[in-house]
């Protein structure tokens, strides 16, 4: 072998050898690498089924320093000196009477960065509007409790708290002698399908990532959310509106009570609390929300009460100006803007507003909500629901707002007065709280049970009926405020003339060979309307302007037997007719009976 080939021999052994030797370290590696996880690409986490049992998903770090723990109760001083930053459901605190008007600064439906750059807040003798943190250091509150979050669902949690984080340095930077408490985000129900966008997994991310943030600003942090969370990690529905994700005021106090017993307590840092402006409501909710809000200031008066020390109540035209020893507080009632009714109290009726002016807290204050022709009491800014309200004990200025709402209905019948045949009765009802489920129907001044909450009812026309004369109307009530439709006349029996009384509703219907049927109407509302008249209804009293549901003109309809009958309209008489006098006086004291038992 020479040696050029004994040198060729030996790479290619060398080359083998390296080969071999590669080959072992690379799976002496492999095998090593083995029991460590492969290196993977983060991936958020699935966001839960709606209605999927949350309750491990919310993880708070009980230890952190930003927590505000469980403390001894701080009682209603320490609410009092909180000024209430945020959106519905802090305005849903003042509407159901919770805190002071002094004691917010909230719009409905606004987010974190319209906090920041919008001006929401007004105060008497100022035309200037003022964003939240500009509010702040007008106001020298001794703490601020912001809740935001439940209009900011649609972000990203990054960019929520990038919005919440200059917020609060906003706040900050504007009035640095407050305490700032940022509380969570309320929780929804598990039924929110008035708000189906609504994400609870999303608020708890929302809710995690805040304390966070907290931590980083040095500010604190209110766990609220679990005073409003069930087992199931979702909001307790009891605290809720049916569907929605907005607090009743069980819920609200719920979290007025959480705030008291997880106080911040520090020492008070303001170095004053002179000038500090009267706030006024700068908006007006709508009256088809759940709790409206009210307004603080009165479009008109046509009247003002005073109190005077002794308890006594006056009327005069002007607010009471006198300043006496002691505290005095001012009780305002005001008519919402799209009217509907007056108030009244004692003999004075018909005013758009009252105010008092109340020197004695322990005396007694009485108003009443009066819904004008076709419309009913829906309910006080405040959430009560009664009519008339009484004020007592006075702690703090009053404001409140009675809304009222339009409902009518109007019945029309079809059929034939024929023995065997029968009477179709439909009410068309108008006006959101006027619901079948509040509709009863009347004959002859007595009610037909059987036909209570229905929209339609058929009577059967039995011999029983014959020669027997039927005034059929219906009432719908709200509130224990009863709206009437217009009376049809059915008359069974031959020979009678229709009627059709004064303020008569334009309605025709058919008869058999010997029935007839008359339409008449008359608008009432229990306490607050009078029957029409000449094709009208008289309104209320007052400033207001009242609206009539009932368009009338005196004219009836009645076909006999099988060809028709000359189409008559005349006025009630005294003096009727001696066969409809004779069929009516028969029919009276059994056509409630009669008219039930037929009733389908």
């Amino acid at each position: 072998m020479t040696l050029m080939q004994k040198r060729a021999v030996l790479v290619c052994v060398l080359c083998v050898l390296a080969v071999l030797l590669t080959f072992g370290i690379t799976t002496a590696l492999l095998k090593k690498g083995g029991d460590a996880p492969a290196p993977s690409v983060s991936e958020p986490a699935a966001d839960p089924a709606p209605g999927e049992d949350l309750s491990s998903h919310y993880q708070i770090d009980n230890a952190s320093a930003a927590l505000l723990t469980e403390t001894a109760d701080a009682g209603a001083d320490y609410l009092n000196d909180t000024l209430f930053l945020g959106d519905s459901n802090t305005v849903r605190l003042y509407n159901n009477g919770l805190i002071s008007l002094q004691q917010f600064c909230a719009k409905e439906g606004i987010g974190t960065q319209a906090a920041l750059n919008e001006g929401i807040v007004t105060f008497k003798k100022d035309s200037n509007h003022y964003t939240i943190p500009q509010a702040v250091a007008m106001m020298k509150p001794r703490r601020v409790v912001m809740t935001f979050g439940t209009n900011d669902t649609g972000m990203e949690v990054s960019d929520f708290i990038a919005h919440y984080t200059a917020l609060v340095q906003a706040v900050q930077q504007s009035y640095p002698y407050t305490d700032i408490i940022v509380n969570t985000v309320p929780p929804v129900p598990v039924d929110h399908s008035n708000y189906p966008h609504m994400d609870q997994s999303k608020i708890d991310d929302f809710n995690m990532a805040l304390l966070n943030m907290c931590e980083q600003l040095g500010v604190r942090f209110l766990n609220s959310a679990e005073a409003l969370k069930g087992s199931d990690g979702y909001g307790i529905a009891d605290y809720y509106t049916s569907g929605d994700i907005h607090l009743k005021s069980v819920g609200l106090k719920a979290v007025l009570n959480y705030i008291r017993t997880h106080a911040c307590q520090t020492d008070d840092r303001r170095p004053d609390t002179n000038n500090i402006p009267t706030r006024t409501m700068e908006y007006v909710s709508n009256p088809s929300s759940a709790v409206a809000a009210p307004s603080s200031e009165a479009a008109s008066s046509s009247g003002s009460l005073s109190e005077s020390a002794s308890g006594s109540e006056s009327s005069s035209s002007s607010e009471s100006t006198s300043s006496s020893e002691g505290k005095k507080f001012e009780a305002h009632y005001h008519v919402d803007k799209n009217g509907g009714g007056t108030l009244s109290v004692g003999g004075d009726t018909g005013n758009n507003s009252v105010t008092y002016t109340v020197t004695d807290p322990s005396k007694s204050i009485t108003v009443t909500a009066v819904p004008a022709d076709g419309y009913v009491f829906v309910k006080w800014s405040d959430g009560l629901t009664s009519k008339t309200r009484t004020d007592t004990d006075f702690k703090q200025n009053l404001d409140v707002t009675a809304v009222f709402g339009a409902a009518s209905v109007h019945i029309t019948s079809e059929g034939k007065g024929a023995v065997g045949s029968s009477y179709t009765f439909k009410a068309n009802l108008s006006g959101k709280y006027a619901k079948a489920e509040h509709l009863r129907w009347y004959a002859n001044g007595q009610e037909v049970t059987q036909a209570a909450g229905k929209s339609t009812i058929t009577v059967v026309v039995d011999s029983s009926m014959v020669n027997a004369s039927y005034k059929i109307h219906a009432v719908v009530t709200y509130n224990d405020c009863k709206v009437s439709s217009n009376t049809l006349t059915i008359t069974i029996g031959s020979g009678v003339s229709s009627e059709s009384a004064p303020a008569s509703s334009s309605s025709s219907s058919n008869a058999g060979s010997s029935g007839s049927t008359s339409a008449s109407s008359s608008s009432a509302s229990s306490g607050s309307s009078s029957s029409s008249s000449s094709g009208s209804s008289s309104g209320s009293s007052g400033s207001s302007s009242s609206h009539s549901t009932s368009s009338s003109s005196s004219a009836s309809s009645s076909t006999s037997g099988s060809s028709k009958a000359e189409s008559e309209s005349k006025p009630e008489s005294k003096a009727e007719s001696s066969s409809e006098s004779k069929a009516e006086s028969k029919s009276e004291a059994s056509a409630s009976k009669e008219t039930e038992s037929k009733a389908e």
